[in-house]
């Protein structure tokens, strides 16, 4: 699984290419956490994510605990709505922010 990093601003920006499933979903999730510091503003941009599976929703649901122990913010920017439908049927919407754009995301930790 490809993920784009860059820092924007001083927050941390990333952005996966790809499905995040059962295959993809540990990569995605070991690159997510490997660059968390803590107290880290991160937007997790997922504009080229076009399915998420549960192993994605649960690689989500990592991150966010390990986000929560490192006193760090993760936000979500660009979710399409089908991956939004499903956490916010799942109750993983209640876990993270979401902005309609990745400028959204940057500018909420200012």
């Amino acid at each position: 699984m490809q993920v784009d990093m860059r820092t924007e601003d001083g927050i941390l920006l990333l952005e996966p290419v790809g499905d995040i499933d059962g295959k993809t979903a540990p990569d995605f999730q070991q690159q997510v956490l490997a660059v968390m510091e803590p107290r880290a503003h991160v937007v997790l941009n997922l504009e080229r994510v076009a399915f998420m599976s549960s192993a994605g929703l649960r690689s989500m649901l990592l991150i966010y605990r390990e986000a929560q122990t490192k006193n760090a913010k993760v936000v979500l920017a660009e979710v399409n709505k089908n991956i939004r439908n499903s956490m916010s049927a799942t109750g993983f919407l209640s876990f993270f922010v979401v902005y309609d754009t990745v400028r959204d995301g940057i500018q909420s930790a200012n």
